[in-house]
């Protein structure tokens, strides 16, 4: 039978015959204190933080953690939304955030800067590097009339990636 218990501890070490070292979690129940291993989908590892609520569940003779949920952190995402986060170490407040918004905008730390694109950027600049040259190449001989230069890197701005940091 599964069940929900409380995290007291964390560490990454090799558990027993395991090939190698995992994330393992030291939980407690009214019933026991136990030391798991947390399972992850591929390519995904995280840590929870003491306090952190775990789901644990058996696997053939021993017992395993699946799940994790910190209720000191309010993590809000509307339907459709995910969001990837971490907390201190202490696990009540948010340390970094990723938001992929229903509506395709993804919020990196928050949404009040902008990303630009390096292709963007670097055609930008190299108009205004032709046209200063333009400019300075009219003033050679001393003559014609004084240049105007603008600069427009708005094709630069990326509006699907937003950060605060």
């Amino acid at each position: 039978m599964g069940g929900l218990s409380k995290v007291t501890g964390i560490r990454y070490a090799r558990r027993g015959t395991a090939p190698g070292k995992a994330v393992l979690i030291k939980t407690q129940t009214a019933i026991a204190e136990r030391e798991l291993e947390m399972y992850h989908n591929p390519g995904i590892a995280s840590a929870p933080t003491v306090n952190d609520q775990v789901i644990e569940i058996p696997l053939g003779n021993r017992r395993i953690v699946v799940a994790a949920h910190n209720y000191r952190v309010e993590i809000n995402p509307a339907a459709g939304e995910t969001v990837v986060y971490s907390t201190n170490t202490a696990g009540d407040t948010e340390a970094a955030r990723i938001h992929l918004k229903a509506d395709g905008t993804i919020e990196i730390n928050g949404s009040d800067k902008r990303l630009v694109t390096f292709d963007e950027l670097d055609t930008a600049v190299h108009g205004m590097i032709t046209a200063l040259n333009t400019v300075l190449g009219t003033k050679l001989d001393g003559s014609g009339t004084p240049g105007s230069i603008t600069l427009d890197i708005s094709a630069a701005e990326t509006t699907t990636v937003k950060t605060g940091g």
